[in-house]
């Protein structure tokens, strides 16, 4: 284990200066005849202690000893710990490959990854999991996640085609035009990085040359008491759906319309209303500022009230589970905003450079 250990040292020196060079390759040596079940050369590994302890004797008698008589131990640590960090570099590259992030179970944690709200940092701790009656067994996370990284390989190099996951309920930002290319996002009203992604697509004039859906996705949270990581995306997703059904026949459909309020709005003092939504405002008030909303885009009084029936609706409920399943399961995204454009699926917020 000695040899083994040598040759991982000299090697990363010998990156950077060429006279341990030799010695690693020396090392390589002794490494290949371990493989081969040889002993190793006696000789290189007491000239390896003996240049290493050599000094120590005489200034730090004791410590050299202690490295004497530990060193193999030493070494089986060192090359365990080596091999530890190998695993989990190729891990993380792997993952930040495939998603856009080095750490699949919390996207926002890696600091190499885009900019985007994870969907995976809700699963439940353990009093979650009593609450819930779910029965979560932490041990086996690391090799679902990696088995799932490797099963998803083919959808990193793959080209995506909007259209396959768009349906007739799928309203467009501008009228459809077929002969523009479809564009598709994935988003979260109160996720931060989709009003980003939201202000670049209009600062680049992104969805006067694509045909630009959505599909509306409530990011779930089980440590929350409703059940989802922002307070009121659920009760903006039920609303967004529910005018689908009452459409004005604007050019800017009324559920784009409370996206667009929702994501770069602001009220009177300069606060965004999607803060305002996810720190200040309670349900009801939520609700009050969507009717009002709507109120301003044209609606009767008549139309508001079927509007507020049809957020609770069982048809409603379904659209949005429809949507739930196509993004965990047919996209199998773990961070949004995602969008699908040109054949490619980038799973962040998107720079102006890239949408231009």
């Amino acid at each position: 284990m000695f040899c083994i250990a040598a040759f991982i040292i000299f090697a990363i020196l010998g990156i950077f200066s060429a006279s341990y060079r030799q010695l690693a390759k020396r090392a390589w040596q002794c490494v290949w005849k371990k493989i081969r079940l040889k002993p190793c050369d006696i000789n290189f590994q007491e000239e390896m202690k003996s240049r290493l302890l050599g000094r120590l004797v005489v200034t730090k008698p004791r410590l050299a000893r202690f490295l004497d008589r530990w060193i193999d131990a030493l070494s089986v640590l060192f090359v365990a710990l080596s091999i530890w960090s190998l695993v989990i570099v190729v891990n993380s590259g792997l993952n930040l490959f495939v998603y856009d992030t080095c750490n699949p179970n919390n996207a926002e944690s890696c600091s190499l990854g885009g900019e985007a709200c994870g969907i995976n940092t809700g699963k439940p701790g353990f009093w979650a999991s009593l609450k819930t009656g779910q029965v979560v067994t932490w041990a086996t996370d690391g090799a679902a996640t990696f088995g799932q990284t490797v099963s998803r390989i083919p959808n990193r190099l793959k080209t995506w085609d909007a259209k396959e996951f768009v349906s007739q309920a799928n309203t467009y930002y501008n009228p459809y035009d077929p002969a523009k290319p479809t564009a598709l996002e994935i988003i979260d009203p109160g996720c931060k990085f989709c009003a980003k992604l939201f202000g670049n697509i209009k600062q680049t004039g992104f969805a006067d040359r694509y045909n630009l859906t959505y599909l509306v996705y409530p990011i779930p949270d089980l440590r929350n008491d409703n059940g989802y990581r922002f307070p009121h995306s659920r009760l903006i997703a039920s609303y967004t759906e529910a005018v689908k059904l009452y459409p004005l026949g604007s050019s800017v459909p009324a559920d784009w319309q409370i996206l667009e309020k929702v994501f770069t709005g602001k009220d009177a003092d300069g606060i965004s209303f999607q803060e305002k939504i996810n720190v200040a405002y309670t349900e009801q008030e939520t609700e009050s500022l969507l009717l009002s909303w709507l109120k301003e885009i044209g609606y009767s009084e008549i139309q508001l009230q079927q509007i507020k029936e049809a957020a609770k609706s069982g048809q409603v409920k379904d659209n949005l589970s429809r949507q739930k399943d196509m993004v965990e399961n047919t996209i199998q995204t773990i961070k949004i905003p995602t969008i699908m454009f040109d054949g490619r699926r980038y799973d962040r917020a998107v720079g102006p450079e890239k949408l231009q």
